[in-house]
């Protein structure tokens, strides 16, 4: 009887064991599994691009009188001009040594960069002749040099030759010392730049970037011609000489195309 009522004993506790086992087990949270991260494409910056730009551009210019038989050049003044530029780029890049970025690019961007100012009554003998300078158009051919800081950000600088169209006037309405008269001269700059700006992948093909340029066209000697002719009471051309540089502040967008790629496995 006693062995029976053990038994009995032992029969119920397994059965409360197995009863109770499987409702622990249910709640106890689900084994969870995770996949190995994903490859997350990262593109290097060998390969060409074409984009566009726009910014703000000003210039300093400053005029000294470089008529033959003038002596000593007299000081006629000088301004600072700014304006609005945008225009392209096209360029190339080679990446080296993992983070090092060399290339050569390719910018030409329309421009209305003008500034003008009043020659002192000193110079012109009176207070009203104006002398102004118009920037409306440039471009620049450059060496790049970068280095990719992230895999998709890079920061560089560049240098190399600079272009720009100006035009150039000389008016006084007064007819206080001279006739009224206008004078026009213009042409193409030649000179040198050097800047520095930062690029950063918005995906494999698009790129957004930011750069500062400063551009310097030293002194030309302009021949004016003036609407007065042999009235003006002085010669005609009349020549000035212009010094001039250029400094642009520029956004843009580049389309980048024949760039490797590389996944990189993201880490956690």
């Amino acid at each position: 009887m006693r062995h029976a009522r053990l038994n009995l004993l032992v029969a119920i506790a397994v059965g409360a064991v197995l009863g109770i086992g499987p409702a622990l087990a249910a709640d106890l949270p689900a084994a969870v599994y995770t996949k190995a991260p994903a490859a997350i494409p990262v593109t290097g910056w060998t390969g060409c691009y074409l984009g566009g730009n726009i910014g703000a551009g000003w210039q300093r210019t400053a005029v000294t009188d470089a008529e033959p038989g003038t002596p000593p050049p007299l000081d006629a003044g000088a301004d600072t001009g700014t304006g609005v530029a945008g225009g392209g780029q096209l360029g190339c890049d080679y990446q080296f040594a993992s983070s090092w970025v060399v290339g050569v690019q390719g910018l030409f961007d329309g421009a209305s960069v003008y500034g003008n100012h009043f020659a002192s009554v000193a110079y012109a003998g009176d207070a009203s002749e104006s002398l102004s300078s118009r920037t409306d158009w440039f471009g620049t051919l450059t060496a790049r040099l970068g280095y990719a800081v992230m895999p998709q950000a890079l920061l560089y600088v560049k240098g190399g030759a600079a272009f720009a169209h100006t035009s150039y006037t000389d008016v006084d309405p007064s007819g206080l010392v001279n006739p009224p008269y206008a004078g026009q001269a213009s042409g193409v700059r030649t000179g040198w730049t050097a800047g520095a700006g930062g690029e950063y992948k918005l995906s494999p093909d698009w790129s957004v970037f930011a750069e500062y340029d400063y551009a310097g066209f030293g002194s030309r000697v302009y021949g004016f011609t003036y609407n007065c002719g042999a009235a003006c009471g002085f010669a005609d051309p009349y020549h000035y000489s212009e010094r001039q540089n250029l400094q642009t502040v520029l956004v843009g967008l580049n389309y980048r195309f024949n760039v490797g790629s590389a996944p990189v496995v993201a880490r956690y």
